[in-house]
């Protein structure tokens, strides 16, 4: 979707005169009331800054009952969550919620939820073969696995629920511009939520991702969450309590081999999908994406949810990707800090205290669309036998069948690939791409006319491409996008300039890594698009010289080889992208194809896409010459990976003394990835928990990595 902000686009702003029918009452347990004094003087500093600074900017609410709703003029409904239902948050947060009702749900309290999965058959069975194992007796490991429980469980209260999402709802309205709502998937969503059980996928770029989704279906009267946390969140004074009480449960970041945790675990996610007590909410990418990018999908969780479904337990399981796209996310100074090797700060209670210093920023738009859900029975049609699980008796643990095995990673990707198809493009993360492509001929400023030209040009292209656009050409606001790139970039006169020096930087000491500062969160707005553009790119780096289609098609499939950590690629589906991909840019007149030779067309659509793609493979090419010359042959001298990418980008930073370098040349994801890649071509040899690295074959790694080298700098070539 192209086109200005949600609040731009408003044409028709209804008000519908609806009122409280009465205040919903709520008995509050002891324990309840007790939480809430506990954790009033936590959030009553946030509340206070919160509401002074609403007031000073004469945007104090008046307590009313006004419901306001937008609507898009090209049929597809959008709504501003900031708006929605009543204006006033007290009156929000005491709405009448009346969700609908999964149709075989059999309420239970989270003391009862925890009881079933302790007497449960696999964890029955679990302890049995825990106690002849080890010796120990069964009041040992059953006291174990209550205190398991108890740690990772949630204790839910509508309560707790609502007080928390009226105070999200104000500090959400000072420091966002509109949070807009694609409404259509959301009803499909709530209609489907009293039929099947629901698996909601969303995208993972903040710590406000989850926060949005709870607040989303709050909104819209559908039953909120159950979400698997991080324990991290856990040991946060008040915050953790705070968590579970809204529905979160938290899990350990790792637990290898420890079957009673992994049972528990199990049990305690597949109860509420076979009992639908509530929709169940975790990440495919795992953890939160620094780079802007989607992450490779992991497919550990969504085979624990499928299991039910496999086991005929349920009969259908309705998975729903939500993308949640922001212009700027208020950890972005982390991120960068992060992919620079600065160890990420631990959280804490006092240092989300401290953050109430992003209540003085404004993060501009957020936009939540709820992708095609997707019916397992579906799309198991044909792959999967469920009938080679009926055999096996319910007492006896089932293992993952192969088939299901390959049916749970090409639904991962399908997901995941839906989530990037439903993302939005904010012309702040074009306008990187067009200063780095300056930045590449050490010009780290532009006039604003120029810049502004150029981000139209750009802008255009990236539409024709398939980008979702959020953009005006008649309405385009430069300001704005140089506020959303701050402070990072900066307007002086009438030039645009890119801080060599920025303020986020002061903390460090090599003039490079300062450097590097605006060059990677530059680089991480820029990746923001790059799923769109990825494929015309790898075949804009090939078609550098005219090339046979069997060549071009042998050089993109070795590209997708050497970037498969850095983009997300359907497994065995590069001849299908190929062919969708030239079709793409013959149809655009960008590439010619004349006797059964490729040749690009346009040369500065070209020179564009290639400094889009170029940062990652002269990267590779810089950590594959250290891994050459410095790496260990030997495992008795292998090293590990984390001090090896640290080393290489050390190599890097001095390798390039002049005023630039690339971003991503000292981004420590991208050379990880890297080394991965090598890995996944039998190159270099990783240990199970990819902890320690050496090099196979020097031999055949150097001979490789000259052929790697003749697709990432092609020469002219016969055809």
């Amino acid at each position: 979707m192209s086109g200005a902000s949600s609040t731009a686009q408003v044409e028709v702003l209804k008000e519908n005169s609806k009122k409280c029918s009465e205040k919903r009452k709520e008995n509050c347990s002891i324990e309840q009331t007790a939480l809430v004094e506990e954790c009033v003087d936590l959030v009553e500093e946030l509340s206070l800054t919160v509401g002074t600074k609403l007031e000073e900017d004469g945007e104090m609410e008046e307590d009313g009952g006004e419901e306001l709703k937008i609507e898009e003029d090209e049929g597809e409904e959008l709504e501003n969550l900031l708006l929605h239902g009543y204006k006033s948050d007290l009156k929000w947060s005491m709405k009448d919620y009346r969700p609908p009702k999964y149709t075989y749900v059999r309420y239970r309290v989270p003391s009862a939820i925890r009881e079933e999965v302790l007497q449960s058959n696999r964890v029955r069975r679990v302890i049995s073969m825990l106690g002849k194992e080890t010796g120990r007796s069964k009041d040992q490991l059953d006291a174990e696995a209550t205190a398991i429980l108890e740690e990772m469980g949630h204790e839910f209260s509508m309560t707790i629920l609502r007080f928390i999402g009226g105070l999200i709802r104000k500090i959400f309205k000072q420091i966002i511009t509109d949070v807009t709502v694609h409404t259509d998937g959301i009803k499909e969503l709530r209609k489907l939520s009293s039929q099947k059980p629901l698996l909601l996928i969303p995208t993972h770029r903040s710590y406000l991702d989850f926060i949005l989704v709870t607040w989303l279906l709050y909104s819209y009267d559908i039953k909120t969450p159950v979400i698997a946390a991080g324990q991290d969140f856990m040991f946060m004074k008040g915050v953790g309590a705070l968590l579970r009480r809204c529905g979160a449960y938290f899990i350990r970041r790792s637990f290898g081999k420890d079957k009673l945790y992994w049972a528990l675990f199990t049990e305690y996610t597949q109860t509420h999908i076979i009992n639908g007590d509530a929709p169940v909410e975790f990440f495919i990418e795992g953890t939160r994406s620094r780079t802007g990018k989607s992450l490779q999908p992991k497919f550990g969780m969504l085979t624990i949810a499928l299991e039910p479904f496999f086991d005929a337990r349920v009969s259908d399981v309705a998975i729903c990707p939500i993308t949640l796209s922001y212009e700027k996310t208020v950890e972005e100074n982390l991120h960068v800090r992060e992919m620079m090797g600065i160890p990420k700060p631990k959280e804490s209670t006092t240092g989300l205290i401290k953050a109430r210093a992003i209540l003085d920023n404004n993060y501009g738009h957020i936009h939540v669309k709820a992708g095609q859900i997707i019916s397992v029975y579906e799309t198991a049609v044909g792959k999967v036998d469920r009938k080679v699980r009926a055999l096996v008796p319910r007492a006896v643990i089932p293992s993952v069948h192969p088939h299901e095995r390959t049916f749970v990673n090409e639904l991962a990707y399908r997901v995941l690939l839906e989530q990037q198809a439903n993302a939005v493009v904010f012309p702040c993360s074009v306008m990187a791409a067009v200063l780095l492509k300056h930045i590449k001929s050490k010009v780290w400023s532009l006039q604003l006319y120029k810049a502004e030209q150029e981000l139209i040009w750009t802008c255009d292209l990236l539409i024709k491409l398939g980008c979702n656009l959020l953009w005006n050409k008649n309405q385009t606001n430069m300001d704005h996008v140089i506020r959303m790139l701050s402070p990072v970039v900066y307007c002086e006169g009438d030039h645009i300039i890119v801080h060599k020096n920025p303020p986020t930087a002061l903390h460090l000491s090599n003039s490079v890594f300062k450097q590097c500062n605006s060059l990677i969160s530059l680089g991480r707005r820029r990746n923001e698009f790059m799923h769109n553009v990825i494929h015309v790119a790898m075949l804009a780096k090939i078609l550098f010289h005219p090339k046979s289609k069997e060549r071009t098609l042998e050089q993109y499939k070795r590209l997708r080889d050497i970037l498969q950590y850095e983009f997300v690629f359907m497994p065995d589906s590069a001849a299908v992208d190929f062919e969708k991909t030239t079709k793409q840019l013959k149809d655009l007149n960008l590439i010619t194809f004349n006797e059964n030779v490729f040749k690009f067309a346009d040369k500065d659509v070209k020179d564009f896409l290639v400094s889009l793609i170029d940062p990652f493979l002269i990267t590779y090419m810089d950590s594959w010459q250290f891994c050459i010359s410095y790496m260990p042959r030997t495992l008795q001298h292998s090293q590990s990976l984390k001090s090896l990418c640290m080393r290489i980008q050390t190599y890097i930073s001095v390798l390039y003394c002049e005023p630039y370098l690339y971003g991503e040349s000292i981004n420590l994801n991208v050379i990880e990835n890297s080394i991965l890649v090598l890995a996944k071509l039998s190159l270099v040899s990783l240990d199970k928990g990819k902890s320690q690295v050496y090099c196979v074959d020097p031999f055949m790694f150097s001979n490789t990595i000259r052929e790697f080298a003749l697709t990432i700098h092609p020469l002219p070539a016969k055809l």
